[in-house]
């Protein structure tokens, strides 16, 4: 019987890690609507492939026990607050939904509270994040709207839609489990820019009509890792046929799509993805 030598002891813990993570990847087509959470996106593109599915998705193992832990910490965080009497509702698994845009774009906002030391009587928006070291440092000392402005703009939108004017974000430290909390003011107008923002994807049929970000290249670092690049690049060998990227899918408001081929029928989410022997892609795809 062959010893087992160090490195193949640490080859074997590897490997078993490795075969975690494959096990923890997943593949799929995007939420059916367009989220109000990515509207701070600076990539416009990115957000209409989104929405119009060019090819499912894939998150890796990682990736998705980044989400996991996210998701367990807001019970964490709410009963931390709570602990010093702040008054939490619409946290967790009770969640309340804005809806804007016919019925296109959505959000979950992960509650709300009040009795806020010094601003005991306001209601705020709660907004909660997990952040490794070196991003949890980054937002201390720049503040929310520098250091992450799509958090900033979820929250900006999320006080428009429900007519708050103060928002309490709050992050912990992966590392540490140390606690960032700042105050953020609502701004009506840049809401409504994102909103406008939102509608001009919604209604696009030809992703070209949104420009390209930072240096326009491939090797752009955001552009290296979005589930889209290939066909922003113009490679289309991967392109997945489905109800969202075929010229007979019409919006009829409502959230509701229909396929022209067939006197305008509403589709359900399973039918979108699944698509038919008729599918004819959108114009930009060809």
């Amino acid at each position: 019987m062959v010893a087992l030598t160090k490195r193949n002891e640490r080859l074997s813990k590897t490997r078993i890690a490795d075969m975690i993570d494959k096990a923890g990847d997943t593949s799929g087509y995007p939420r059916y609507y367009l989220g109000m959470s990515g509207l701070g996106n600076s990539c416009m593109r990115a957000l209409w492939f989104g929405f119009r599915w060019p090819h499912k998705g894939s998150i890796s193992g990682r990736t998705n026990r980044i989400f996991n832990v996210g998701h367990a910490a807001e019970h964490d965080l709410v009963k931390s607050l709570e602990s010093v009497g702040i008054e939490c509702w619409n946290v967790c698994e009770d969640q309340d939904e804005f809806v804007d845009g016919h019925g296109y774009i959505k959000a979950h906002p992960d509650g709300y509270a009040r009795n806020i030391p010094g601003a005991e009587k306001t209601v705020h928006l709660l907004e909660f994040k997990t952040m490794n070291d070196k991003s949890f440092k980054d937002t201390v000392k720049k503040g929310v709207e520098v250091s992450k402005p799509i958090y900033y703009a979820q929250m900006v939108l999320y006080m428009y839609k429900k007519g708050l004017t103060r928002a309490l974000f709050m992050a912990v430290n992966k590392n540490d489990s140390s606690y960032y909390l700042e105050r953020i003011k609502n701004n009506d107008s840049f809401a409504k820019e994102l909103l406008s923002k939102g509608q001009d994807i919604i209604f696009s049929e030809n992703f070209n009509d949104f420009p390209r970000i930072g240096t326009n290249k491939q090797s752009w670092y955001e552009c290296k890792w979005c589930n889209y690049s290939d066909v922003c690049f113009g490679d289309n060998s991967g392109l997945e046929s489905n109800c969202r990227n075929c010229s007979d899918c019409n919006l009829l408001g409502e959230g509701k799509f229909a396929c022209g081929k067939d006197s305008d029928r509403v589709l359900k989410v399973e039918e979108q993805q699944e698509g038919c022997e008729k599918h004819d892609y959108l114009e930009c795809f060809k």
